[in-house]
């Protein structure tokens, strides 16, 4: 009966500690009073942790292992490789995408809002126009990086603008100073992009301080070749044609005295005879009068000349003369005139470099809000009418059909 009890108090121990494994030492020493009470079992100890295996120092990479395991971590990942390549702005990539199709070359600014920007803003008139300077530059670059634009001509100080308060006036005239040669200094946009500076307007009004650091700055960028910065300061288009008739003038005027020399080669200025008063004594009053006589004569005769010459002389002043004599001369025709602020009027700026194929855009932003956003549709809509006119000459000069006349197709930048 003990042995049979015994038995099943060992089964019942098997069986609770299969369901539940033990844990520890105590467990094990329950099992085992439960199995025999006259055998005890001393407690098991723990096993001590085994240390991990101690690793001998390691001294850094040296730079050959360094550089042959990057080598192999490029080769291994060819998409490693792209890292090495600067990575273009969201900018660069648009300005990139624009150039794929026809860029205009001549692009003008009335640079207008400046005082207006910063009365709304809190700021004093001369922070709006320092701000106005720094759009300017960023304007300056995004044109430049346009591939195929490479006239700029902003309008930056009128000739009416000296009516204006004088400490506003002397406020451009020190910002005019100071910024122009900080333009044109070295590593900016007008020296990256090799880009020569032109003041064009009525120079002589300028303070002398202002005239000399605009010679300076023509001076120093005198040969530059990939663009052209027009400033025109202070300037007036009315100004500028009538410039233009007084030259086309004075060049008829030298044309005509030298056809009137070419004419008379005998003719030349004598100094008058002083006779003696004994030789005056001599002379009758009848020699007078021949004399009188023969000089109105000549006189008349010269007369004559004179008005054949003036009417055989061409005096007409063309359109292309007044052209060639305008201070704009040097630069190609206008594509775009953007003015700023929401002002629609050209304000007495380039009025006769104007013509049927400029795109006038006038923005409502003030000057130095204007940026990237506001001048990508502006690009967009003329490149838009150049793709429409390029498609209109190709279908009247192949009849609907065949191939394109020649040229048409061409990439346009100045018409």
């Amino acid at each position: 009966m003990d042995t049979h009890a015994h038995l099943q108090t060992a089964r019942g121990s098997v069986g609770l500690d299969h369901q539940h494994p033990p844990n520890d030492a105590s467990s094990t020493t329950t099992a085992a009073s439960t199995a025999g009470n006259s055998t005890r079992t001393a407690p098991v100890s723990p096993r001590p942790p085994t240390p991990p295996p101690s690793k001998a120092p390691q001294g850094p990479p040296s730079p050959a292992s360094a550089g042959a395991s990057a080598l192999r971590q490029a080769i291994l990942s060819p998409l490693s490789l792209l890292s090495l390549l600067p990575i273009p702005s969201l900018q660069d990539l648009l300005l990139s995408t624009l150039s794929l199709g026809p860029i205009p070359r001549h692009v003008a600014f009335v640079m207008d809002g400046n005082r207006r920007w910063a009365t709304s803003s809190g700021s004093s008139i001369r922070h709006g126009h320092l701000t106005g300077f720094q759009t300017l530059k960023s304007i300056l670059e995004l044109c430049l990086n346009l591939d195929g634009l490479d006239t700029v001509t902003v309008y930056a100080f009128a000739i009416d603008n000296f009516k204006r308060n004088r400490d506003e006036v002397d406020a451009l005239m020190d910002i005019a100073k100071t910024r122009l040669l900080e333009l044109a200094g070295h590593g900016e946009v007008v020296a990256r992009h090799q880009v020569r500076v032109r003041i064009v307007g009525r120079k002589q009004l300028l303070p002398p301080d202002v005239r000399a650091a605009v010679d300076k700055v023509e001076d120093m960028t005198r040969d530059n070749r990939k663009a052209t910065l027009n400033i025109c300061m202070p300037y007036a288009s009315r100004d500028e044609i009538t410039g233009a008739v007084r030259t086309c003038a004075d060049r008829k005027l030298k044309r005509l005295h030298a056809e009137r020399r070419r004419r008379r080669p005998h003719q030349q200025q004598q100094q008058p005879e002083v006779k003696d008063e004994k030789e005056d004594l001599s002379v009758s009053p009848a020699d007078d009068d021949d004399a009188d006589a023969e000089a109105d004569a000549e006189a008349d005769a010269e007369a004559e000349d004179d008005t054949a010459l003036l009417d055989g002389f061409d005096f007409d002043v063309t359109p292309h003369a007044l052209s060639s004599s305008m201070q704009l001369a040097h630069s190609p025709p206008l594509d775009i005139l953007v003015r700023t602020s929401g002002v629609a009027r050209l304000s007495d700026f380039m009025l006769w470099q104007c013509n049927d194929d400029t795109q006038l855009h006038f923005v409502e932003k003030f000057w130095p809000q204007f940026g990237l956003r506001d001048m990508v549709p502006i690009i967009l809509d003329w490149q838009r009418y150049q793709m429409a006119r390029q498609l209109r000459a190709w279908c009247n000069g192949s009849g609907g059909g065949g191939r394109p006349a020649d040229g048409v197709m061409e990439k346009q930048g100045g018409q």
